[in-house]
């Protein structure tokens, strides 16, 4: 039942998405108009704890590059400029920040990798003055409706590959991979939970450099969504505490008495 529930929802979505590329001609509206499909289907289906958006993370004075597919607590925490298109979130907000890409391509791939890798740092350094950082980061994946030169397979190659180059460490790296209808790649956070400080939550699992998945499924929306639930509702509650993400030593006001 589930499976052919969901089946019929990715059939869905790629209708829609073959619909908007014989309307659309440009290129960037019609990837806004993708990055819609995705953002409906995970407002439709994530718990309402969760919205989904489109924004910034915000990093002390600094903020992200625009992320695609923002899903972010609801409940604990802030978001400043709410009612813009594009708000900022910060970093204890954010539970998942999803790329999507109308065709994934070997160049397409390289970039969402380089993005990931300097969003990860971010994040991470973000809570270095957090009296409660999460246990677990915020989830990094690409969604992709289609593929051009790669195969499931030669996309886990290649992330190999370009990740080695850069010299990336395995917590700053993809979480996931998923192409609509074809299949996935899912990495060791997916696999196995690990903390903030890359250590397992799991203490006998296996080492994180073994796991890594490529996954040739028709439903990969399915495994995806599931993936991305689990992973999103074990992280538990972030508190804001929004001060902290301002450097130490930044005045906030001067006693002018105690009483």
């Amino acid at each position: 039942m589930l499976e052919a529930y969901f089946q019929t929802l990715s059939e869905v979505m790629a209708a829609e998405s073959q619909l908007l590329a014989k309307i659309y001609k440009h290129r960037g509206k019609l990837g806004e108009n993708r990055e819609a499909l995705l953002q409906r289907f995970l407002r439709s289906y994530l718990p309402q704890r969760f919205g989904v958006g489109t924004g910034f993370a915000l990093f002390d004075e600094n903020v992200s590059t625009q992320q695609d597919v923002v899903v972010y607590d609801v409940l604990t925490n802030p978001v400043l400029f709410p009612e813009t298109v594009a708000p900022l979130f910060p970093p204890s907000a954010l539970a998942a920040l999803i790329e999507v890409k109308s065709t994934l391509t070997k160049t397409e791939l390289r970039r969402t990798i380089v993005k990931t890798q300097k969003l990860k740092q971010s994040l991470r350094e973000s809570f270095a003055h957090h009296p409660q950082p999460p246990r677990t980061e915020a989830l990094v994946a690409l969604f992709a409706f289609n593929m051009r030169g790669l195969s499931i397979t030669s996309t886990l190659h290649e992330m190999k590959t370009v990740e080695e180059e850069l010299g990336a460490e395995m917590r700053d790296r993809l979480d996931a991979i998923c192409v609509l209808g074809k299949g996935l790649v899912i990495g060791s956070s997916l696999l196995y939970a690990t903390t903030m400080a890359g250590q397992p939550l799991v203490p006998d699992a296996p080492p994180l450099e073994q796991q890594r998945l490529a996954v040739e499924a028709e439903n990969s929306l399915f495994i995806f969504y599931s993936r991305l639930l689990d992973y999103t509702l074990g992280r538990g509650d972030v508190r804001p505490q929004l001060m902290s993400y301002m450097p130490p030593d930044t005045p906030m006001g001067v006693v002018v008495a105690v009483g």
